[in-house]
């Protein structure tokens, strides 16, 4: 019988992927979120999805708004937003 090969485990990730830990990196950029999420959609035209692109784009726009509304919330939570939006500098 041959024995049974042990699984080599592979290398964990390291500062390649990462970052090290004591670099300093530079702050963000302020984040001023989209006024009208539903851009890109239109850009791109009605989605080729039956029976009605038209409501295919409405249920999309509704899907990239709540994106948006989520993604600024991220970023109000962490000091992320634009200091701009709220009067303040």
């Amino acid at each position: 019988m041959s024995r049974r090969r042990r699984a080599t485990r592979k290398a964990p990730v390291d500062d390649g992927f990462w970052g090290k830990a004591d670099v300093e990196l530079a702050p963000p950029a302020a984040i001023v979120p989209t006024s009208d999420p539903r851009a890109l959609l239109r850009s791109l035209g009605d989605p080729p999805l039956a029976p009605d692109p038209a409501t295919a784009a409405g249920h999309l726009g509704v899907v990239y708004e709540e994106a948006v509304k989520t993604a600024t919330a991220l970023a109000a939570a962490n000091g992320l937003l634009d200091p701009e939006l709220f009067g303040e500098r």
